[in-house]
């Protein structure tokens, strides 16, 4: 019997162990948050890929961007503050037009906006 436990409780420690090793780091986790927060506020319209091909976009008069082309398209401005003023609205949008993009900030958690900005790096081309 006290062999069973001993056995028993070393399988558990030694899981226990292993599980740790292979633990998401606080980058990883936040990333994947992120990806958890895009799916609810954005892959309506920026697509499963973030390609700006969401099955909304063809209803909208601007484009929707693609996401995973931030780094290219301004490499002068960071990600995290492109990402924040798209959530808050004043973000740019073709000379002329009226940005589309609704207002989130309002809806959203500074985590949430750090776990979004996290996910949108991980998928840059």
């Amino acid at each position: 019997m006290k062999i069973k436990i001993l056995v028993s409780t070393a399988l558990l420690l030694g899981l226990g162990i292993q599980s740790s090793l292979f633990a998401a780091s606080p980058r990883e986790e936040a990333i994947n948050k992120g990806y958890e927060h895009y799916k609810i506020f954005c892959i309506n319209c920026h697509g499963k890929k973030a390609d700006g091909k969401g099955p909304l976009a063809a209803s909208l008069k601007i484009a929707p961007a693609d996401l995973t082309l931030l780094k290219q398209s301004d490499p002068d401005t960071c990600i995290a503050e492109r990402v924040l003023k798209a959530v808050s609205g004043v973000h740019d949008s073709v000379p002329g037009q009226k940005a589309n993009m609704p207002t989130f900030s309002g809806n959203l958690e500074s985590i949430t906006i750090y776990e979004l900005v996290q996910f949108l790096k991980a998928i840059q081309k």
